[in-house]
């Protein structure tokens, strides 16, 4: 398995999620499965896990990323 860091922005604070072409390894084999990957919450990457991981890739980089930012107060 590869470290647990969003593929996207490298956050460590990330979840794991499985896509339409998740394929667990079979037996005892090392590696990190094909369909899985780490994502942080500001992305919007649950929304497309209906999707293969390399299309749901795509969509994310196309669009604007989700990035939530603190409010200022003045």
């Amino acid at each position: 398995m590869r470290r647990p860091v969003c593929r996207l922005c490298g956050s460590h604070d990330v979840y794991t999620l499985k896509f339409a072409d998740y394929a667990p390894l079979d037996g005892g084999r090392k590696g990190h499965p094909r369909g899985l990957e780490y994502f942080c919450g500001r992305h919007g990457a649950r929304d497309l896990t209906h999707l293969p991981l390399g299309e749901a890739l795509t969509e994310l980089r196309d669009k604007p990323q989700r990035i939530a930012t603190p409010s200022s107060r003045i």
